[in-house]
């Protein structure tokens, strides 16, 4: 059976939910707390082996008391973690504010992430007919470039986050089958501003016209743009009581990612992503938030 390769980072996230952000100098309390796996590679992987397809993941942790939190999930729930690395250091923290609106504010301690270099990537086998690459941007970038090219001399389609956008964005990694950055990432691409959904949408276009296949623009609650070379589309978003957004964005794109290597048509894919997102933003946390397939079709 095909399987989803997932290159990305991996982290243990330290969350605390604030009845309002500090100001400069001020110390609050969190009305609560939670330690919680996470990391954009870690949390992609989740949110794909949730949808019931395979999945490897590729990254590398420290040599610490953090890695065995920040797999437990992933152990869990049967992702391939044969290719993940131990490293020297630290596995990677994140620090995270939860307002009371559900907006969160990050601060990363990459660790592991960091160190992890193109002479280590080494996802193992061959990739085979149908399987598929997935990688964000919260490794090296050399290494990003690595499991493109990886990818390319395969055959296997890529579907590149490009979170967080580097100072140095290679123009190659434009030509991903799909290329899905939200608004603020968009902008730092193309150089431009991108005030409401008709930006987005020449944004989208703008995408496809540099390389890529598929270019999706995430506009968080104000829904999505996705452009091919059938056209431009408009995705409204759903409507939830949010509580957390802490990895919506990486729930969505491995739900897309699963849901593309599985066979879906792309609206389909697009539309089951956003419905994920949807429901991860209702719950607290990154990964513990992810929908199960069963559980995305009952709630649906």
């Amino acid at each position: 059976m095909p399987v989803l390769y997932v290159v990305g980072s991996v982290n243990l996230d330290l969350i605390a939910h604030l009845a309002r952000m500090p100001a400069a100098g001020e110390t609050v309390v969190a009305k609560s707390g939670a330690l919680s796996p996470g990391g954009k590679g870690a949390n992609q992987a989740l949110a794909a082996r949730r949808m019931g397809v395979p999945v490897a993941l590729v990254a590398e942790v420290g040599d610490d008391s953090f890695q065995e939190p920040a797999l437990r999930l992933l152990k869990t729930d049967g992702v391939d973690l044969s290719a993940v690395r131990t490293g020297a250091g630290s596995t990677g923290l994140a620090l995270i504010w939860v307002s009371p609106e559900g907006e969160n504010t990050i601060v990363v301690m990459p660790g592991a992430n960091q160190t992890f270099l193109p002479t280590r990537f080494d996802p193992g086998p061959a990739l085979a007919a149908g399987d598929a690459v997935l990688i964000s941007m919260e490794v090296p970038e050399n290494v990003v470039e690595a499991a493109f090219a990886w990818a390319v001399r395969h055959h296997a389609p890529v579907y590149l986050d490009p979170a967080p956008v580097p100072d140095r964005f290679s123009a190659s990694l434009f030509r991903a089958d799909v290329l899905m950055p939200n608004r603020g990432e968009a902008e730092r691409l193309l150089g431009v501003e991108l005030p409401d959904v008709r930006a987005a949408k020449w944004a989208a276009e703008k995408l496809v016209e540099r390389g890529a296949r598929v270019g999706v623009v995430k506009l968080g609650s104000e829904g999505l743009v996705y452009a091919s070379r059938s056209g431009v589309f408009v995705r409204p978003a759903r409507k939830a009581e949010v509580v957390d957004t802490t990895g919506a964005g990486d729930c969505f794109a491995g739900v897309l990612a699963a849901g593309l290597m599985s066979g879906l048509g792309l609206a389909e894919a697009v539309d089951r992503a956003m419905d994920a997102a949807a429901i991860a933003v209702t719950r607290p946390g990154a990964q513990p938030s992810f929908p199960y397939l069963h559980e995305l079709d009952s709630k649906l």
